[in-house]
């Protein structure tokens, strides 16, 4: 009974079925893109800070609710960048298309 009343039942084949295999990864995938903000000007922080700041150990992280979160590696690193995080707050709001507030959040995240 493949086709009744016009309907095909038959299962279509996991390669068929488009990029997600499950319905849980399908699923994981949509509240991701839901709870992600974008940020014109952080994407292209992101793609900039290696340029900007060669000297800080850490890398923007996220951005949420107007703020930018500054992930370093550990403890250690958090240490040596959380005093220089007035002065990247100061470049960056020299930056063309900075938010008029630049409030910087240092976390430790591994990755």
């Amino acid at each position: 009974m493949p086709i009744e009343n016009g309907v095909n039942w038959k299962p279509i084949a996991p390669e068929q079925r488009g990029r997600h295999k499950t319905t849980a990864s399908a699923f994981d995938a949509a509240f991701k893109a839901l709870a992600v903000e974008h940020d014109d000007f952080f994407e292209s922080l992101v793609d900039n800070w290696a340029r900007l700041f060669p000297d800080v150990p850490a890398k923007p992280g996220r951005y949420e609710n107007g703020r930018i979160y500054v992930y370093a590696r550990n403890a250690p690193t958090s240490f040596v960048v959380r005093p220089k995080l007035r002065a990247i707050a100061a470049k960056l709001a020299t930056l063309p298309g900075a938010p008029k507030k630049i409030d910087l959040r240092l976390e430790i995240h591994v990755s």
